[in-house]
């Protein structure tokens, strides 16, 4: 059964076209029925799902619209959801590396990148950057926590003294009621773009 887009025509009588147009009522609800529920259910028009069928590359912006839809990620070679505003900006943000070390973006274009690594003194790390690792380019905020599995005690301090990009954080490391650099293992959270 397909559809029949001109049909009835002026001259047809009911009896002639009847067929068609009651094919033509059976395709609509066919297609409606994708994804959709049924419309003799409670639910009738909203959807049960939404499938977004891959694209082979960005759809174009138009001003005053937002486009919401799946294509190949560059990072993880599966198909992700991308947002693209009127401006042209495209936002890849169901991608991320879902582990102890790890990124993720937002749909508002905010990348986030956490992990652990320890300093001694006055020390830098470089977050991870690779071609399945997005780099920063602009850094907001960066928050470290003591986290030193090697050691009982407590009596640590880390602080940020500085970043530069794509990603190389400036610490201290030292004990925090003696004066002093000591080493000190952290988690550390970077919120940028």
């Amino acid at each position: 059964m397909s559809y029949k887009n001109s049909i009835p025509q002026p001259t047809d009588k009911l009896r002639d076209s009847q067929n068609d147009i009651l094919n033509n009522f059976a395709a609509i609800k066919s297609a409606f029925d994708i994804n959709h529920y049924t419309f003799d259910l409670a639910d009738e028009g909203k959807h049960t799902h939404i499938s977004f069928p891959e694209q082979a590359a960005d759809p174009g912006a138009v001003l005053t619209e937002m486009q919401l839809y799946a294509k190949q990620s560059a990072l993880t070679s599966v198909p992700e959801l991308f947002v693209q505003r009127g401006d042209g900006t495209v936002y890849e943000f169901t991608s991320a590396t879902r582990a102890a070390t790890g990124w993720t973006r937002l749909p508002s274009g905010i990348l986030i990148k956490w992990g652990s690594d320890s300093g001694t003194g006055d020390d830098t790390f470089v977050l991870p950057v690779a071609a399945t690792i997005p780099a920063f380019t602009a850094i907001y905020s960066v928050q470290l926590t003591v986290a030193d599995a090697l050691t009982t005690d407590v009596d640590k301090s880390i602080r940020a003294t500085s970043f530069t990009l794509p990603g190389t954080i400036r610490v201290y490391a030292s004990n925090r009621s003696t004066t002093g650099s000591a080493t000190v293992g952290f988690e550390y959270l970077v919120i940028g773009i």
